[in-house]
């Protein structure tokens, strides 16, 4: 079971990757547009990323379905009233401590997210 020093361990690598400019958006046309109807850019979408929690933790570790050596983990969190699914892999460099940071997705959740750290669970 994933715990919240898990989850808080992994938002602590990820922020770095964004602080450290070794962070990037999944090249998807699809995550251009869903970045738009959310009215917000790559910037803010980091941004909001920073401010994630282990509360807004969803799910994950689980095998990538594109790689599964690396796990992806997924996050939600309240965006002016609409609930956003963000996807978060990070990419081991050989060589290099700090990994790279890969977000996967990020965009208006399509079914109700739970979120099993929060109190309650919702």
């Amino acid at each position: 079971m994933t715990t919240r020093q898990d989850v808080h361990e992994l938002l602590t690598a990820f922020k770095l990757t964004i602080e450290f400019k070794r962070c990037h958006f999944k090249d998807r046309r699809r995550t251009e547009q869903d970045l738009i109807n959310l009215n917000l850019t790559q910037l803010q979408a980091m941004e909001a990323i920073c401010e994630l929690t282990p509360d807004n933790y969803s799910k994950g570790p689980e095998p990538d379905g594109t790689d599964p050596s690396k796990d992806i983990w997924v996050f939600g969190y309240d965006h002016e009233g609409i609930e956003v699914y963000v996807k978060l892999r990070l990419n081991p460099t050989p060589g290099q401590q700090l990994p790279r940071g890969i977000i996967w997705s990020f965009h208006q959740a399509e079914h109700p997210m739970s979120y099993p750290l929060r109190k309650g669970g919702a």
